[in-house]
Formats: structure tokens, C-alpha cells, sequence
């Protein structure tokens, strides 16, 4: 892994997942406005967010890196993790850090190591296609 690899994964996959996150939190937002209840409880979909937004980032940081897609998609996660706990130590500055915290940063973490390691995988199966392709012609 060398440094031009993590950053262009780094860019690559934490644009994807700060886009996804963004974008999932507009939604959960808008969701919550049209609601009929008055209070709307959705941690279990911000959570969702997340894993599917730091999946995401590891797929496109694992296509960005050119190999050991586990270690890119594992940094873009890093990343994400270090980017909302600082978020929520400026935004709430009183917060504690128990067991809930712990399985949300394993599980994040996960997201992005499986995510690098498809698209680590996809990137090996297009060329592997290409190659077939030349092969036959």
C-alpha cells in the first residue's frame, strides 16, 4: 500500500460515502417532516445510512486502489468513523462513549473492508473480461 494508492482511494471512496450520507440524511430528514407522528425515532435508519454509505465508499476506494482492497475500503471507514465521532464531540460535547459506540465503529468498520474488497474483486473480473475479450478477437 503505498500513498498514492490510500489517497486516491481515501478520495475516492470518502467522497462516495460523504455523498451517500448526505444524501440518505436528506432523505431520513424529509422523511421525518411528512411524517404524521410527532416525534420520530430513526436511529436504527441512521445507522443504516452509514453502513450502506461507508459500503459504498469502500466499493469506490477499493476500485480507486489497485490492490489490498480490505486495507482501502478499512481506511475510507477509518476515515468516516474519525469524521463522525469528531462531528459528535463538537456537536455534543457532554457525549459519552459505551457498548452502542463500540458495535457501531465494528460494524462500520466491516462495511468498508467488505466494500473494498468488491471492488478490489470487480476490478479484477473487468479485466479478466477484457483480457477473454482480446483473447477471442
Amino acid at each position: 500500500m503505498n500513498p498514492r494508492s490510500l489517497w486516491a482511494a481515501l478520495t475516492a471512496g470518502g467522497t462516495a460515502a460523504a455523498t451517500g450520507s448526505g444524501l440518505g440524511l436528506l432523505g431520513l430528514l424529509i422523511y421525518s417532516f411528512l411524517a404524521e407522528e410527532k416525534v420520530v425515532y430513526l436511529p436504527f435508519a441512521l445507522m443504516t445510512v452509514a453502513f450502506i454509505s461507508v459500503l459504498l465508499g469502500g466499493f469506490k476506494g477499493g476500485l480507486a486502489a489497485g490492490s489490498a482492497g480490505w486495507l482501502h475500503g478499512g481506511a475510507v471507514a477509518a476515515f468516516y468513523l474519525f469524521m463522525v465521532i469528531l462531528l459528535k464531540i463538537l456537536v455534543f460535547p457532554a457525549v459519552s462513549f459505551g457498548m452502542a459506540t463500540l458495535v457501531f465503529a465494528g460494524t462500520v468498520l466491516l462495511a468498508g473492508c467488505t466494500g473494498g474488497i468488491l471492488g478490489i474483486n470487480l476490478k479484477f473480473m473487468r479485466r479478466q473480461r477484457v483480457r477473454r475479450y482480446l483473447r477471442r478477437s
